[in-house]
């Protein structure tokens, strides 16, 4: 039996997914409707800061560099008491390989799935995300298959008055 593999039906099995492909039950690791216990989930499956920063510098991830917004910081310095001014930075993100801050999740997603001999993957995303998991699966050797939504994520917002 093939099951459908349109970005809905794919994200309404994505629970089951991850726990057959990866042993994950994430849902265990929701805090919160917007909290995750991401400590707890590194402790579980093995895996600590210094590992992932190991994995992800061999992927050329992450190493960001802090950009000042200087016109920021003037302002603030002007709106501040003496001495109370502070400098404002903000990580390039964009530095990364597909431009995004979700290639430090994919390049370890990907990592993981070299290392249980899987021949490719699959992402269900509406943007970002996709462009990192392919590009990091390319630089692995991996096949990759993105499933995005059928309807864009402006008209989906659109729709629901955002």
């Amino acid at each position: 039996m093939t099951l459908p593999s349109d970005y809905e039906a794919v994200m309404a099995r994505r629970s089951r997914i991850v726990r057959e492909s990866v042993g994950i039950d994430y849902d265990a690791y929701a805090t919160g409707a917007l909290a995750f216990d991401y400590e707890r989930l590194l402790a579980d499956t093995g895996y600590d800061i210094a590992s992932v920063r190991r994995i992800q510098a061999r992927c050329a991830v992450g190493n960001t560099p802090l950009v000042e917004l200087e016109n920021l910081t003037a302002l603030v310095r002007r709106m501040a008491l003496p001495g109370k001014g502070a400098r404002i930075f903000v990580k390039d993100e964009a530095a990364n390989p597909s431009g995004s801050f979700k290639d430090r999740r994919a390049s370890v997603s990907i990592h993981e799935c070299r290392e249980r001999g899987f021949p490719g993957v699959a992402a269900a995303t509406s943007g970002n995300y996709g462009a990192a998991v392919a590009s990091q699966a390319a630089r692995a050797g991996l096949r990759c298959r993105p499933r995005a939504r059928r309807q864009g994520l402006a008209a989906d917002r659109a729709r629901r008055g955002r």
